[in-house]
């Protein structure tokens, strides 16, 4: 099986860099600067099979198996990719390949703003535009998060049993103390902030656009699923100790995650929408229109609305959530 893997990840990885040098390459008009830019997919090849081999000698094989989907996933979307943008007419009309930056940020700042004079109109017609457009990607992170959660909660059901059955019964009853203890964060009240807990939230929804960016937003996508099928698994975890799930996503989730959920969805819906428009034909525009768009997208929805609420929820998070799931933890003691 080893060697049936390693057989397909040759393949996957010379599809790979083939179409994704050729979607690079078609953006010049030279076969030098064709060159250089079809180089640029060197390294990050190479550190993807740098962390295939640690997986090699790690011996799962099961995980190499997804390694091997992903890279074939990825080349199938380069190969599409190349073939939506590709117009030979646009590059026999081009002279000479320029980096125009004063262009891009023209086009940034147009496609940011939108149609609208006032910031109020900004978010009547732009931001309200650009949610109808993120209305499949939103449904779509919704039904992940939802069967994510589902999964994780079985499978901590189903397999952390054996782990508690492991721990000896002070140290069980020392960790349900703590547990019930966790509405208390006067301790943590140095470092437990609205502004920390506010910068933490936007760096993680910062670092899904940076990897979905580069990944046709599958990458994003794991890293979403990450974050929320985590809550699964710690209310499968509270539910084998003796607690009710349900108190407990009330009081310690609900009151911050009805703006931090939304905020996370929105941003990462964002980023889907960035994969899908790129592997979209559209006639009369290149890789580079598409892609300047899309981010301007993307920058109107964080601005407009992830920011404001994530700024929300960091301050329910800190002085809304602990009290009440300190009343939850000591109503179930």
């Amino acid at each position: 099986s080893v060697f049936v893997q390693l057989f397909l990840l040759t393949i996957a990885h010379a599809v790979l860099m083939v179409s994704a040098a050729i979607v690079f390459s078609i953006q010049s008009t030279s076969v030098k600067a064709a060159n250089l830019m079809a180089s640029f997919i060197i390294i990050p090849v190479a550190l993807l099979m740098q962390g295939e081999s640690a997986l090699l000698f790690w011996g799962n094989n099961q995980v190499l198996w997804l390694a091997v989907a992903a890279v074939f996933i990825m080349a199938g979307l380069l190969v599409r990719l190349g073939l939506a943008h590709f117009q030979r007419e646009y590059l026999l009309g081009r002279e000479i390949d320029v980096l125009n930056l004063r262009w891009m940020g023209r086009t940034f700042w147009g496609y940011f703003k939108g149609d609208s004079h006032s910031f109020f109109g900004w978010y009547w017609h732009s931001v309200r535009g650009t949610l109808r457009k993120l209305r499949k990607p939103v449904l779509l992170l919704v039904f992940l998060a939802v069967i994510g959660i589902l999964w994780t909660y079985s499978w901590a059901n189903n397999n952390l049993q054996v782990y508690l059955d492991s721990i000896e019964p002070d140290q069980m009853a020392d960790l349900q103390q703590r547990l019930i203890r966790a509405g208390d964060l006067t301790e943590f009240s140095g470092e437990f902030t609205a502004p920390s807990l506010f910068l933490h939230n936007l760096q993680a929804t910062l670092l899904i656009a940076f990897f979905g960016l580069f990944s046709f937003s599958v990458l994003g996508i794991i890293l979403y699923l990450l974050n929320t099928s985590v809550v699964g698994g710690l209310l499968g975890l509270f539910k084998l100790m003796g607690y009710a799930p349900l108190p407990l996503v009330v009081a310690g989730i609900l009151p911050h995650g009805i703006f931090e959920i939304p905020a996370l969805i929105l941003s990462c819906a964002a980023v889907v929408h960035i994969g899908l428009v790129l592997v979209t034909p559209q006639a009369g525009r290149t890789i580079g229109e598409v892609l300047i768009e899309a981010i301007a997208e993307w920058t109107r929805v964080v601005l407009g609305l992830v920011i404001p609420l994530l700024a929300i929820a960091a301050v329910i998070e800190v002085y809304v959530t602990p009290q009440l799931l300190g009343i939850a933890m000591n109503a179930i003691k």
